[in-house]
């Protein structure tokens, strides 16, 4: 703990009017020996806070602006979904999930669990869950670029792994791409449905996915309007952030 109080110390250092410290400058700050704070600040530089501009000086890194635009983006798409997805709640009683990803990783931006007798817990979404193991995840990656895709292939598809394919697996995200919807269960869980639809932004790139779960007993009796349901509101939160579907 006293660590992390500590590069919350060294990173609170960094602004406009100050941009640039030195090892000593930030030893100083947080009460710590040279070569201490040396190791410190570079551990900090592997990660990407920190950049190294010339020996024993240091701005901020390129993670920050990463980590600014995520949470500027998943401020204003969560301000953008809310009313949405309350809404829907409200109507339907189904456990909502709005998800970005992260190298790789789900991230929650908004969860609603459902209220009707048999629900889907909120937690059945997230980031313990592999981008292939729900349909979240697999709109997010068919959002991806062909080099990123290939960069993610290259980590997770091997003969008797869960991408036995290659050709296979990005000729259904291209097929999702192309629908902007998936369907199908969580980590393989057969009793639970969840139905994912893209969100856009003002440009028509996919920023977000909406997803609804319910039990695939629920499900089967209304498949269509299941998913109508969850494209609707998808289009709803896009249009909220300047998205314009094409006449």
């Amino acid at each position: 703990m006293k660590t992390i109080r500590k590069i919350g110390t060294v990173l609170r250092q960094f602004t406009a009017t100050q941009p640039e410290h030195s090892t000593t400058d930030l030893s100083r700050a947080i009460g710590n020996s040279t070569s201490g704070t040396h190791d410190l600040v570079d551990g900090l530089a592997g990660i990407g806070l920190l950049s190294k501009v010339e020996r024993g000086r240091y701005r901020l890194g390129p993670l920050v602006a990463t980590l600014y635009r995520a949470l500027d983006d998943s401020s204003a798409l969560a301000e953008a979904a809310r009313p949405v997805m309350q809404m829907l709640a409200a109507d339907h009683g189904e456990t909502l999930h709005l998800t970005m990803h992260d190298q790789g990783r789900l991230l929650l931006v908004e969860a609603i669990e459902g209220k009707r007798p048999l629900r889907v817990a909120r937690d059945v979404i997230g980031p313990h869950l592999a981008l292939y193991q729900a349909p979240p995840g697999l709109l997010h990656l068919a959002g991806f670029s062909h080099a990123r895709l290939e960069e993610w292939l290259d980590s997770h598809s091997r003969p008797g792994g869960p991408i036995a394919s290659r050709s296979r697996f990005r000729s259904d995200l291209t097929a999702l791409s192309d629908e902007g919807f998936a369907l199908g269960p969580i980590s393989g869980d057969d009793d639970i449905v969840c139905l994912a639809a893209q969100v856009r932004d003002h440009t028509g790139r996919p920023v977000a996915v909406l997803s609804m779960a319910a039990p695939t007993s629920r499900h089967s009796r209304q498949p269509r309007a299941f998913r109508n349901i969850t494209g609707e509101a998808a289009d709803r939160i896009s249009a909220r952030l300047g998205y314009r579907k094409p006449a």
